[in-house]
């Protein structure tokens, strides 16, 4: 069974060490996000890794490009 990890974005930014400032310029790159009608966004920790890796970030201590 494969479970995937789906989190709001403060987790999400604890879980990668990153600010609410750069999830949002990640968000504005095209960063993928899900969104139900009226809620919040969630994300997908695997897809949210494979995007930054794709857009050419890696992560040290933070993600940078």
């Amino acid at each position: 069974m494969n479970l995937v990890k789906m989190m709001n974005g403060k987790d999400l930014c604890k879980t990668l060490g990153i600010s609410t400032t750069l999830l949002y310029k990640f968000r504005k790159a095209g960063m993928p996000y899900h969104q139900l009608p009226g809620g919040r966004p969630y994300y997908l920790v695997d897809e949210v890794i494979v995007w930054l890796r794709n857009a050419g970030y890696r992560q040290e201590k933070i993600w940078t490009k």
